[in-house]
């Protein structure tokens, strides 16, 4: 790859290895989120994917519903940033918040019955994107590259800028 061997010519200190890794995870993510967006528009999905992974956790939640905070802990995302999807779903109708009946504090989001037919086309239809994108790869293949993107995600979410000193 040449920009790890532009980097290694320029630091002689520098990990060619990590940067390949890291410039070949960027460009996949890349390539990803443009074919999980032409696949949400073949459903005429908004395609945020903090958006569908609400509507797929409230999918497979019993009664397809749950409380905010536990979207937000299912999701590992703020109970600022639920708020915000939860709106936008909320607006297009997919969602609904419901009180709950015995404690104030409580609301619940439910998927509305748009939102219902909506996740019974969009979670089959990812799930078989998912395994096309892993086309030709072992189960072994795909538990490794779990496992490594798994860590690369730990290690970013550690990271501090001091630590490059």
């Amino acid at each position: 790859m040449r920009a790890a061997r532009a980097y290694a010519g320029a630091y002689d200190w520098s990990d060619q290895a990590a940067i390949e890794a890291c410039i070949s995870v960027t460009n996949a993510h890349t390539v990803q989120m443009a074919a999980l967006a032409r696949l949400c528009d073949t459903l005429g999905v908004t395609r945020t994917v903090g958006r569908h992974a609400l509507l797929r956790i409230l999918y497979f939640s019993p009664e397809r519903r749950l409380t905010q905070v536990e979207v937000a802990s299912e999701m590992q995302v703020t109970s600022a940033n639920i708020t915000f999807l939860v709106d936008g779903l909320e607006k297009a109708q997919l969602v609904r918040r419901v009180p709950s009946q015995t404690d104030r504090r409580t609301v619940y989001v439910e998927l509305t019955e748009a939102g219902q037919l909506l996740t019974e086309r969009l979670v089959p239809s990812m799930a078989r994107f998912m395994a096309r994108l892993t086309d030709g790869f072992s189960d072994v293949e795909k538990h490794q590259l779990s496992d490594l993107l798994d860590r690369l995600r730990r290690n970013a979410a550690a990271f501090e800028l001091h630590s490059l000193d």
